[in-house]
This record gives structure tokens, sequence and C-alpha cells, in this order.
């Protein structure tokens, strides 16, 4: 038999398979008004919770204007179905069937595709703000700052505005993970009181509000508490002016990492 004879099957049922792809593809970037629906209704019940109503942004980033992971079709049903390890974006394939994450993923580029309604504040004035208020010396943001706090140089991706002002106003109630405030007192009189570095079965590491690290022994101390709903970050409420508050908050949101 002809070799290019049985070459060409296989040509052709890979152009068809490809050509599946595609237009699965162009269905969902065109998808019709009812599947958009669908899948904002499933929004609403899985993801606004984070992500805010319309995708405005909360404890997770705003889904409006241009996505940085979610660049593509498949990329956004990826994202949905498997989430995005080392961050609180967990997988829904379990909850969701195949269907609903394909409507969802229509939902959210239909958000994406929306105009990015601009915030009240000014991000340049921002910046003054961030510097003036010693915001520097807790926070890294591009490879400068202090490391009490957590590292701001991709926040604005991972938190939506709401998040971040409240997370500068009420500090406690935003609690970032890994930022535990632990009280030790050990048996010569002496109190320690800071973030949580490392914790094992005979030591536990606490850096305190001056950036020292503490190496202390369990076996002697007389107590160490764990402050679950306790922070170091002072609240800023009372500290800077609604318009100020306006201006950090749209400066933090430009910080988005690497180009």
């Amino acid at each position: 038999m002809n070799r290019a004879l049985c070459i060409a099957p296989i040509v052709v049922l890979f152009g068809l398979l490809a050509g599946v792809a595609f237009a699965q593809t162009r269905a969902l970037s065109r998808a019709p008004a009812g599947e958009i629906a669908s899948g904002k209704r499933i929004f609403d019940a899985q993801c606004a919770w984070c992500h805010g109503t319309e995708g405005t942004g909360g404890m997770g980033p705003s889904l409006q204007g241009t996505l940085r992971r979610g660049t593509t079709t498949a990329s956004i049903v990826q994202i949905i179905t498997a989430g995005i390890p080392g961050t609180d974006m967990p997988g829904f394939s379990l909850p969701l069937t195949e269907r609903g994450v394909r409507q969802t993923a229509a939902y959210v580029q239909s958000l994406s595709r929306a105009t990015t309604k601009a915030g009240a504040g000014n991000a340049t004035r921002g910046v003054t703000i961030y510097q003036s208020n010693g915001c520097a010396s807790c926070h890294v943001v591009q490879g400068q700052g202090g490391t009490l706090g957590p590292e701001l140089t991709a926040i604005g991706s991972r938190r939506g505005g709401t998040y971040l002002r409240e997370a500068i106003v009420k500090p406690a109630a935003a609690h970032p993970t890994g930022y535990l405030v632990v009280r030790a007192a050990t048996a010569s009189g002496i109190d320690v009181r800071g973030i949580r570095v490392n914790e094992d079965v005979f030591w536990v590491h606490i850096r305190d509000a001056s950036g020292s690290v503490h190496a202390l022994q369990k076996s002697e101390l007389k107590s160490l508490d764990r402050d679950i709903d306790a922070s170091l970050m002072p609240s800023y409420e009372a500290r800077i002016k609604d318009a100020e508050l306006d201006d950090l908050v749209a400066y933090l949101s430009t910080l988005r990492g690497a180009k």
C-alpha cells in the first residue's frame, strides 16, 4: 500500500481533532448569552465571595479588564478546574461539571472584556502616602523594604481593592496566612511578642516588632500563647484621611509583580 495513503487518514484525523478543539475554544469565546448567564449564576454562588460581585475584587483579585493569568479561554478553564498552586485559588473540578466550568469561564471571559471602572484614588499620590507612613519599614516591594509584614510586590494581582482597604483600616481582620502573632513568657520574666517564624516540638522562633528573631526553647518558657485575632500592623483608620486611603489603595492595586 502506498505510504502516503496510510498517513493521509492520520493527518485527516489530527486535523479534525484540532478543528474540534478550535471550535470549542471559539464557541466559548463567543458564548451565547444563555451560557454566560448560567456562568454568572455559578460565579455568584461559588466565586463572588472571594472575587466580589461582578468580579470587582475582594479577598481575590478583580477579574475585570486584562487578566494576568487567564489570558486565553483554555487558561481560564484550567484555572477554574485545577486552581493556582501556591495561592488561595482552589480548583473546582469536584463541585462543578465540565459544562459548569465552561459556563463559568465564559462569564469570567465576559468580565475581562468589560471596561474597568477607575477607582477613586490616585496611584501616584498613593506612592507618597506609602512612603510617608513608613510602610516600607515592614513590607517589601520589588526587593526594597522590611520583612516584618507580607511582601507587596504582587499584592494587586492577588487581592482586590475592598480587601486592601480593610487590611489597612482593620489589619487584624485580614490576618494573612503565615503571620500568626504569638507571645512567649520566659522563666526569667522576659516577654517576647511577635510573628511566629517557625515552631517545632522543642523550639519556637519569633520575630518581634523591631525585626529581631528570638529562638526560644519551649522547655524554658512559662507560657506560649497564640493570638489568632491579633496583628502587629496598626490600624490606619485614624492616621490617614479618606482621600489618602483611596490613593494608597490605588497604588497597592497597581502592584502586580514582574511584567
